[in-house]
């Protein structure tokens, strides 16, 4: 078997500490902390500026890629008050289109971009009233589908607009471990579980 100093010609540093500045690919020995240290390359990426919004808003649906994305009901202020709008990215910026059905926040999103998309339950402001409302975006209008079993908001979703999971959420008072099945169908949902 081949040594260290074979394949990189030189032997590893023993140090006592950490080097302050290591350099990227340098190995070495801390004696202190018994341990072979090394200085790895990062891939961290970084933020820029986008578009901005063209209503400000909070806990909203929605989701996409950089230059492909969606977003979907929300929080606007005053209020509380939930929205209904949607609004499409470009890669640079965003473009109002038509309205969710049901105004709601905290809606949980599906299958999101820009041409497909779902949005289930969410709560209703003013008032506070927990959705089982579930509507499928198809790039140009919001169609209301099968409702969820259990109306909550904040449950997790996953899937495409032709089959998706939901699980999970809130329901106004307490959590709940309930899951349900979408199978594209505007007939109903399958329920897995139940609390």
């Amino acid at each position: 078997m081949a040594t260290y100093k074979e394949i990189k010609g030189t032997n590893i540093e023993v140090l006592a500490s950490d080097p302050s500045n290591p350099v990227e690919g340098q190995v070495w020995f801390n004696s202190t902390d018994n341990e072979l240290k090394g200085q790895a390359a990062t891939s961290a990426g970084a933020w820029s500026t986008g578009g901005a919004l063209n209503t400000a808003r909070y806990v909203l649906g929605g989701g996409g890629s950089q230059t492909a994305a969606i977003a979907f009901g929300g929080a606007i202020t005053p209020g509380p008050n939930s929205s209904a709008l949607t609004e499409l990215y470009n890669g640079t910026s965003w473009s109002e289109v038509n309205d969710l059905n049901t105004a709601r926040e905290r809606c949980s999103s599906a299958a999101t971009t820009n041409t497909a998309s779902l949005c289930i339950a969410g709560v209703v402001y003013p008032g506070g009233s927990t959705s089982n409302k579930t509507e499928n975006w198809n790039g140009t209008n919001w169609a209301e589908v099968g409702d969820l079993s259990t109306a909550r908001y904040d449950g997790g979703a996953s899937g495409t607009s032709a089959s998706a999971l939901f699980a999970g959420g809130e329901t106004s008072p307490g959590l709940t471990t309930a899951t349900e099945e979408w199978s594209g169908s505007s007939t109903a949902t399958k329920t897995i579980s139940t609390d």
